[in-house]
């Protein structure tokens, strides 16, 4: 069973960025189902870094995206992006450099980035995108 679903609610409006958002839900839940089986600590940074690097490739396009459109908030989602990759590296670093599990901690992370930051945050360019499509 995945710890965390793709539904409706976290579709902004832009395939391409969904497509993205799926990937991301993805690799979460493949570190989830490594921590829950205890994989060896090898199998599950590669997933993490994995995410890690996907994560910097999403955001980068993800910036991409709204500058193409010349979404008005872009300086100030680039700030929340630069914030939570900050926290997820030093999460990635603070994993690679123990051989325990990651912790809740981790995974409270994970989930309310996806709830707070593709709900509350990137639905906007999302909504902001279709006015552009009716006016056009």
């Amino acid at each position: 069973m995945p710890w965390y679903d793709w539904n409706e609610s976290l579709n902004i409006g832009v395939n391409e960025m969904n497509d993205e958002h799926k990937v991301l839900i993805d690799l979460m839940n493949q570190l989830y189902n490594q921590t829950e089986k205890k994989a060896s600590h090898e199998a599950v940074l590669k997933t993490f870094d994995d995410l890690a690097k996907y994560t910097h490739k999403h955001f980068a396009d993800e910036e991409k995206y709204m500058e193409s459109i010349a979404y008005p908030e872009f300086k100030t989602h680039q700030l929340i992006h630069a914030k939570l990759l900050t926290q997820l590296d030093q999460h990635l670093t603070s994993f690679r450099e123990t051989n325990g599990t990651l912790s809740d901690e981790v995974f409270d992370f994970l989930k309310m980035w996806l709830n707070a930051h593709i709900k509350g945050i990137d639905i906007k360019y999302g909504n902001y995108s279709k006015t552009l499509k009716k006016s056009a």
